[in-house]
Formats: structure tokens, sequence, C-alpha cells
């Protein structure tokens, strides 16, 4: 075929190669009706819901590799167990930042301790030695925090109320064109005893003794959590993020600050859009590109690195009622009136 026959618009509409739909059978290709997937009241587009609901890591996901970002948010059957090393890094994580969330709100150190306990969500005696990662080692990073504040660590700042709660681990959700919802939460947000000052309090944890604030100045997440304060400060303008970095080899805590401003809230929310309609495109194609530049990262092969290339009918299930988001954000906005809160800023 000669390039002046080809045309593009034809292909990409086209089946992917190798692809195979499982709804027909081999009599006469007759279509038999499989399970039909769960779609919320009033959505009447034909993207997958668990595709349309959006999250910080998510989108890392879209941008590193388009596949494992589909693999990821349909859930598939044929995901590689988690190895007991990566389990323990969820739960270090996770738990640490929930400590450093509740000594902000007061609590002792054994109430902190007890609710460690209840969050570990793998066994209490596993441990990473090269990582330093265990229980015990996450109850050593509250320790140091502690101390911290015993030196006067952010006592300048007070932790801010919202709807009568503390806002620590404050939920949020976006409300975007056709269906999509970005969600998400903040970690703490504080308010300058004296000035009123807004500060954003991040926190991280990296097995790396080597820091670069580059690792963080620009990132998409942090900028995002201007709309919420936003919505909870109209009159603001800009606002400070810190993050609190705790490196878990050298077991110190690294406070890394940022400015946010107006003109870069207004440009996350364009790209923000800008990634909704790159999802679009991929599903009105049927293709979501593999990045094969991704499929090493972190010491570790993909987790579908083995299977990626294979059906997605073979590799995922149908979208049912139970798994629908019902968790109820405290903050939740339209983008209408993200738009609108914008535009007065402008006036």
């Amino acid at each position: 075929m000669s390039t002046t026959d080809f045309q593009l618009d034809q292909f990409l509409d086209a089946a992917p190669v190798g692809s195979f739909d499982i709804a027909e059978s081999i009599d006469g290709g007759a279509r038999i009706a499989g399970p039909e997937t769960f779609r919320e009241e009033g959505y009447t587009g034909t993207t997958d819901y668990r595709i349309r609901q959006l999250s910080y890591s998510s989108l890392l996901n879209l941008h590193s590799c388009p596949r494992k970002f589909q693999l990821n948010r349909l859930r598939t059957s044929h995901r590689a167990e988690e190895d007991i090393k990566s389990s323990i890094t969820f739960a270090y994580g996770h738990v640490v930042g929930e400590a450093i969330q509740l000594a902000l709100t007061g609590l002792s150190k054994e109430q902190i301790i007890w609710k460690m306990f209840l969050m570990w969500h793998t066994d209490l005696l596993a441990r990473d030695d090269k990582g330093n990662k265990s229980f015990w080692e996450a109850c050593v990073a509250l320790d140091k925090f502690l101390s911290l504040r015993e030196q006067g660590f952010l006592n300048e700042y007070e932790l801010v109320y919202y709807q009568d709660r503390p806002a620590c681990e404050l939920s949020f959700c976006i409300e975007l064109p056709d269906g999509f919802r970005l969600r998400g939460f903040v970690d703490a947000v504080l308010r300058h005893r004296t000035s009123g000052k807004i500060l954003v309090l991040e926190c991280k944890t990296t097995g790396s003794s080597t820091l670069n604030p580059a690792t963080y100045k620009n990132s998409a997440q942090a900028i995002g959590y201007s709309i919420v304060l936003d919505h909870m400060f109209p009159e603001m303008s800009s606002y400070e993020v810190l993050y609190l970095i705790y490196t878990t080899k050298d077991r110190e805590y690294n406070p890394i600050p940022f400015t946010k401003t107006y003109l870069q809230r207004a440009l996350w929310i364009r790209e923000l859009l800008l990634d909704v309609e790159m999802i679009k495109l991929y599903e009105q194609a049927e293709v979501y590109p593999m990045h094969g530049e991704s499929c090493f990262n972190f010491y570790r092969e993909c987790e579908y690195f083995q299977t990626c290339t294979l059906s997605t009918e073979y590799l995922t299930k149908p979208c049912t009622p139970e798994e629908e988001d019902k968790t109820e954000y405290q903050v939740v906005i339209g983008l209408t009136d993200l738009l609108d809160t914008q535009l007065e800023k402008l006036s």
C-alpha cells in the first residue's frame, strides 16, 4: 500500500492489533452479552467509571505509562502479588505520615503509637533492613518528630479547623467535565499565629540520603492543594508548602519550603483539563500507549511487565456498583466554581 492510500483516521479507528472481543462467539460472530459495567446515575458516556476517578498518583502513572494507568484503574485481575518489601514500604510511609498528623492534633505519644499499630496492615515483625523500614522504625520517626516539636518546630503555627474538624488528611474532590473527578487528601493545613499566613504541610519518607529541591518544587500535588485553600480562604493569593521529608537511612527530617502563586494554580487547571482530554483520546482510539522506558523503575520491573501486551478484556473485570466511591469529601468543588474563583482574582 502506498503512502497516498494510507488513511490515518481509518487506521486509528481500527481495533488494536492482537485485540480480541471476548463478547464474540465462534458461530457466525453472534455477540454474547457479558455483565454490564457500572455507570453512576446521570452519566451517559462510555468511559469506565474507574478510569474517571483521578488522583495525583494515578496521574503520575498516566504521565509515565498510559497503559499502566489503564490497568491500575481497571483493577486488573492478573496483578502480580505485592512482595513483602513493597508492603512494608507502603505501610511504613502511611503510618509515619499519619503519626505526624496525629501529633499536630495534640494526641499523646502513647495514643499515637496505638493508632499506628491499628493502621499497620502487614506483619508487625516484618522489616526492610536495607531501607530501615519497620513498625519500630516508624516509632523512631515519631520520636524524631516529637523531639523537633519540643525544640520549637512549627510552634509559631496553629492547626486550622474546617467544619469543626482539624484540617489533617483533609479530603477534597474536584468535579471535572464528562464525569471525571480529581480526589485527594491534604496532610495538614496550618496558619501562622501572628501573620495569618497559610502553610500546607506535606509529609514524605525516602530511602535516599540525597535530597534535591527540584524533586518537589513543581509537584502538581502541592499546586493542586491551592484549589482547596481557595475554597477555605477566598482572599488568599499565595501560600507556602513545607515538604517535611524523613530520610530513613539517616533517621532525620529535612524541611524544604516552597511558595505557590496564582499563576501556578491557573496553569495547573489547564494542565489537568489537558490530561482529561488525553484520556478521552486514548478511550476513543481504544489504545493506551505503553512507555517502555517505564518498565523498570525503583530497581524493579513494573508489575504488569509480563502481561500488559495481552488483551485488556483478559486482564480486567467489569466495574461493579460496589466500586463506586462513596467517600463523603469535606471539600467538593465544581469546575465552574473553580474557574469563577480564578477569574475573581484577576479583577
